[in-house]
């Protein structure tokens, strides 16, 4: 594979990009709310460190089977460390229910083809930590097979974490060689805006077909992630604000959808945070969010609904087989594409 590679400092040009000017906001961002309102944590990274997710990514599997499905030389049965290394496999492994999803679609439910360049995206990015930290996982795999690139996309309503974000890279922790190869580009985007979001992402693909003269068959991201992100999406716009937003995100991507959606409670708490700072509450009544008492569920049936399935965990014979939760008690929903349109 023969990549052209600009100069760095002519890439960072195309780090800052500016938010369009019809993309409005779906309420006014007040730096006294301290991230309660929008998620916009400023320190966000300080209590959930990237590598508190990725090491439950790690253990249970499903970080190895989005390696084995995008990188070449990775399989499913065996296990490619993100220095490209094999490793044992582990306890738990994920699986794609083959079986149901043939029944469903009438067809294989694999999308197969491992594509030379992996297009990663993050919703609902922050400051860039957990994105740049998914990303350089996958750069590590594929830069040992010498076939592959990585180029990643971040995405958040603020503009202030998403300079931060831009910063990040050049500076300590990133060796030259990654610098050079694998560059992410941040952009305020604000996610319950489709015409924002649609922008965003077209825009990407069109930066990377001029920087780097490739040609893309399909512009869509091998990998999304929405980590922490779907409640801002329903409470500022509502239901339907939150299907739209979960269907765009399937339509932009080709193979994995990776979900860490809040659960119910955490809504409340949202609540009880802005009340403790004397700060106006928000509506984020089960009358009005109609999703909430059971939105996982609710985020699944979207999601399988655009043509995607739940990726399972296997464990031990004499065990249960449970969701993957973080720490935090929120589950790890991944998702695969199992049909697509090829209109």
């Amino acid at each position: 594979l023969q990549i052209s590679r600009p100069p760095i400092d002519q890439f960072r040009n195309y780090l800052r990009v500016t938010t369009p000017q019809q993309q409005a906001l779906p309420a006014t961002m007040d730096a006294e709310d301290k991230g309660h309102r929008h998620g916009n944590f400023p320190n966000y990274y300080n209590f959930h460190p990237p590598h508190n997710r990725l090491l439950i990514l790690e253990q249970c599997g499903l970080m190895n089977y989005i390696r084995g499905g995008l990188v070449i030389g990775a399989d499913d049965d065996s296990k490619l460390g993100d220095d490209g290394s094999k490793l044992t496999l582990p306890r738990k492994k994920a699986r794609l229910d083959i079986a149901a999803c043939a029944a469903a679609v009438g067809e294989t439910c694999s999308i197969a083809v491992k594509d030379d360049i992996i297009y990663y995206c993050d919703l609902g990015c922050n400051e860039g930590d957990l994105t740049i930290a998914m990303a350089s996982s996958l750069w590590k795999a594929v830069h040992h097979n010498k076939k592959q690139t990585v180029r990643c996309l971040g995405l958040d309503i603020d503009s202030k974490l998403i300079e931060r974000a831009s910063n990040k890279f050049s500076c300590k922790g990133v060796d030259d060689k990654e610098k050079e190869e694998f560059m992410p580009v941040f952009k305020d985007c604000n996610l319950c805006s489709g015409d924002a979001h649609n922008s965003a992402c077209s825009s990407f693909f069109a930066d990377s077909t001029k920087i780097y003269q490739e040609i893309i068959p399909r512009n869509m991201f091998s990998v999304t992630t929405i980590f922490s992100t779907t409640m801002w999406i329903h409470i500022h716009s509502g239901d339907d604000g939150l299907t739209r937003f979960l269907e765009r995100a399937c339509g932009w991507t080709k193979k994995y959808l990776l979900i860490e959606p809040q659960h119910s409670g955490c809504y409340r708490k949202a609540n009880v945070r802005l009340r403790k700072m004397k700060r106006p509450e928000i509506d984020v009544s089960a009358e009005r969010l109609k999703m909430r008492n059971q939105i996982e569920n609710e985020i699944e049936k979207v999601v399988t609904g655009c043509g995607f399935r739940r990726v399972n965990i296997d464990l031990e014979a004499d065990e249960q087989v449970d969701d993957v939760r973080t720490a935090w008690n929120r589950t790890l929903q991944l998702y695969e594409r199992t049909e697509i349109d090829e209109d």
